[in-house]
């Protein structure tokens, strides 16, 4: 259940690492707060080094361990919205601090069960807002909030008074009248008896119903983030959730702080629907240091790393900035620790990055020191931090955004030293790249020929068990004429793209939709009865749904239009990181005879008018400095999407320019070498190819060199690295 609500408990090693980066000591004066504690690792942590603080500087403190205690009550502090997590968090607290307890008359443990996020949007103006109650959440209730009286709330001592009362009335049977008395007894200032009476009825009801028992508690809880006030560090681990993956009536409710802080960066459909796979780690590093971190006080989370390299949905978080009552709040990135090529939490494969900030008012430079870690594959939830410094290898690069002129671009890493040059390619290309074809259900669109018959039919079968949904395993005739051979990401490599199967499409590429059913039945009977066997499943594609209308032909697919059919074409499969390009042209097929080809939606794919154009691009985009730009300026889900154009500038090709014509012939023998398996021409072409790109973008030797060398150095086994990095240390 942790797991489905994007909660993954934070292992020791990892920190201990994010408070040594934030340079937490344990100053028992400094406050800290995790408004995502969980089981409360980072609270313990704190108490823990508070306690060490304590017994290095004894003999300097002008208190005893009763004081101590009360500065750790008062100043390490925990939030969670999962009742379970703050029992845990809480039943941990008190174990930390289990020997200091009897010194003090009374002990509050400083860990609430609240909303970090909505309350201080939600009861911000708990004084100056209209009404006179507030609806604090309690599933019992229909509609699902109790109303609690906002005069009650001036303080986190009347809150606490206030619930205690309301407990102890409830619990021994006193009339609504006696319990307003017993308020006014405690110091209570109550002027609107109305909504107090209305409320304590409701917890006596809730209390015959056998429902009571923890609600007065809920409302004491849920005003404490309004009451923390400023911390100096603010620490955790909060929840990975796709904004599409919230509850819709959650959502909705948050959707104003999003766009209060310019999270909503997209425009159109995209920017209303939140798109962009959004993840509400972003919001949590917002609204924290907004409501809760002092100025020049330090956040330190750790967070999904797709935030720093994903085009479009981490747009609005990289500006690192927004608007408070008329001034400017900046998040000066202090350092991000990127864990993305290992496996961090146990059970999840998520790009994992340590971020941390601090609260300024002025703008700040880049670049952004960055530091990449290499090593095990997988690390053990209990490794301690020395041990896990051990076995990886961190690498401090610099980090920048892809676009100087438009900071919240994504970000590039790259060592310091090959920067310089690898910035001279960081423009838009001239060209344009599309992806392929996307069917939502491959199994029954793919296909390979089992013969042709007389009549020039062909008998097929389906690749009935290619992708996540399994289809019925059909053998049938259909006519040649809409089936086209198939480049999967598996048949494009470098300098070689080979189809190795068949895709049914009955797509008008200039309509963009499916062909019409009438002339399916008439001029394509065998393809339509085909199409026919699949026609339930069809219907309930996802994309189906969301694209076309129920009437239109439910064998419509997705990113046909006529580029998917242009004769030359320059493809690359995406969700890797090298660029790895090659140019494909209609080749003859042994059942089809000379027929263009087709892709699938993870490949993607630029169209040429003539081969010699072709070729420059290709070799433009399998040179070294592209290649590391691609590398270093994307995640794992967003390698070669079409949009890597956008900060790549392949100029569009002149053939009376001797450099681009030398790249063209350069990387057409390159694809006739690769043809004859010879890699060794290859490497020579490639290298050749590498000096004349870099003259084309005004690339120093020194910084090709530079670039080579990074590469080199990325292509190298990580038990290599990581020997080689042991043996140095």
């Amino acid at each position: 259940m942790r797991h489905d609500l994007g909660e993954y408990y934070t292992p020791d090693w990892l920190a201990e690492h994010v408070l040594n980066e934030l340079g937490y000591e344990g100053d028992p004066d400094k406050r800290l707060l995790d408004p995502a504690c969980g089981s409360g690792t980072f609270l313990v942590m704190a108490i823990s080094r508070i306690r060490r603080w304590y017994d290095l500087n004894r003999e300097k403190c002008a208190y005893d361990e009763g004081e101590l205690l009360k500065k750790i009550l008062g100043n390490v502090i925990g939030f969670d919205l999962n009742p379970l997590a703050v029992m845990a968090a809480r039943t941990n607290y008190l174990v930390a601090i289990k020997d200091l307890v009897r010194y003090v008359d009374n002990v509050e443990i400083p860990v609430y069960l609240c909303d970090s996020i909505m309350t201080p949007a939600e009861y911000g103006d708990l004084f100056t807002g209209a009404g006179t109650v507030a609806k604090v959440p309690c599933g019992a209730m229909k509609p699902p909030h109790l109303l609690v009286p906002k005069e009650i709330a001036k303080s986190p001592k009347e809150v606490a008074t206030y619930a205690g009362v309301l407990e102890v009335c409830v619990r021994n049977g006193y009339s609504p009248h006696e319990f307003l008395s017993r308020c006014r007894e405690e110091g209570l200032s109550i002027t609107t008896g109305d909504d107090h009476i209305g409320l304590y009825k409701e917890l006596v009801r809730l209390d015959k119903e056998n429902k009571n028992g923890i609600w007065a508690r809920i409302i004491k809880n849920n005003f404490a983030p309004l009451f923390v006030g400023r911390v100096d560090y603010v620490a955790g681990n909060p929840p990975w959730v796709n904004w599409e993956s919230l509850p819709g009536e959650y959502r909705d409710s948050m959707k104003p702080l999003w766009q209060s802080y310019g999270l909503f960066s997209l425009s159109g459909s995209a920017g209303r629907l939140g798109g962009g796979k959004k993840d509400i780690s972003m919001l949590f590093v917002y609204t924290c240091v907004d409501q809760y971190l002092r100025n020049a006080g330090k956040l330190g989370f750790v967070i999904t790393q797709t935030v720093f390299k994903t085009k479009g949905a981490g747009d609005g978080f990289r500006q690192l900035r927004f608007e408070r009552d008329k001034k400017r709040v900046v998040l000066k990135p202090l350092v991000v620790h990127d864990l993305s090529e290992m496996q961090v939490f146990e059970g999840a494969t998520n790009s994992t990055a340590v971020f941390i900030c601090e609260k300024i008012r002025r703008d700040f430079a880049y670049p952004v020191p960055y530091i990449q870690w290499s090593g095990p594959s997988r690390i053990e939830q209990d490794e301690a931090l020395s041990q896990v410094i051990r076995d990886t290898v961190r690498q401090e690069v610099a980090a920048v955004p892809v676009d100087r002129q438009r900071p919240s671009s994504p970000w590039l890493s790259a060592p310091a030293r090959v920067l310089a040059g690898i910035e001279k390619l960081m423009r838009p290309s001239d060209y344009k790249a599309y992806a392929g074809a996307c069917t939502w259900l491959n199994g029954a669109y793919w296909a390979r020929v089992i013969k042709r018959l007389t009549n020039g039919d062909l008998l097929i079968e389906n690749l009935f068990d290619v992708g996540k949904i399994k289809v019925d395993h059909v053998q049938m005739v259909i006519e040649p004429d809409l089936l086209y051979p198939l480049l999967r990401g598996r048949d494009v490599s470098r300098w070689r793209a080979s189809p190795s199967a068949y895709i049914v499409l009955a797509q008008d590429p200039e309509t963009r939709a499916g062909v019409p059913e009438a002339t399916m039945k008439r001029g394509y009977p065998k393809t339509y009865s085909y199409f026919k066997k699949f026609e339930g499943i069809l219907r309930k594609r996802s994309g189906y749904r969301q694209y076309f209308q129920p009437d239109d032909p439910f064998w419509s697919i997705y990113n046909v239009g006529s580029y998917s059919l242009a004769p030359i074409r320059v493809f690359w499969r995406q969700f890797i990181p090298e660029l790895r390009m090659a140019l494909h042209k209609p080749a003859q097929d042994q059942f089809l005879g000379t027929k263009v080809s087709l892709t699938q939606h993870v490949v993607s794919f630029v169209p040429f008018e003539t081969e010699e154009e072709a070729m420059f691009f290709a070799g433009c985009g399998n040179s070294s400095a592209a290649t590391l730009l691609h590398w270093r300026s994307s995640t794992a889900k967003s390698y070669g999407q079409p949009h890597i154009l956008g900060i790549i500038a392949i100029p569009r090709y002149n053939p009376k320019d001797k450099t681009q014509r030398r790249i063209s012939q350069l990387a057409a023998r390159c694809h006739k070498a690769a043809a004859r398996s010879d890699t060794e021409e290859v490497t020579a072409l490639e290298g050749e190819i590498d000096r004349v790109a870099a003259n084309l973008w005004g690339i120093k030797e020194e910084e090709l060199q530079a670039i080579q060398e990074t590469l080199a150095e990325i292509h190298k086994p990580r038990r290599m690295r990581n020997e080689e990095a042991e043996e140095e240390s």
